[in-house]
């Protein structure tokens, strides 16, 4: 039970050290992640409508064979 009471007073220790960041900068960090994920989202999904398309095509020319 003392290493436990010893670990968690070592944590709260290094929690007061943490700089935390301002609401504005997390704020801006997460719009900027959101904004990436749709970004890639849309990128993968375009790619994806493309390889369908293509597989589609051949799969086609397979069975006018």
């Amino acid at each position: 039970m003392d290493k436990l009471r010893e670990f968690l007073t070592g944590v709260r220790e290094e929690l007061k050290r943490v700089v935390w960041p301002k609401r504005e900068t997390v704020i801006k960090a997460t719009i900027s992640v959101i904004i990436f994920s749709l970004v890639v989202g849309v990128y993968l999904w375009i790619l994806d409508l493309g390889f369908t398309k293509i597989i589609s095509f051949i799969l086609s020319l397979r069975g006018s064979l």
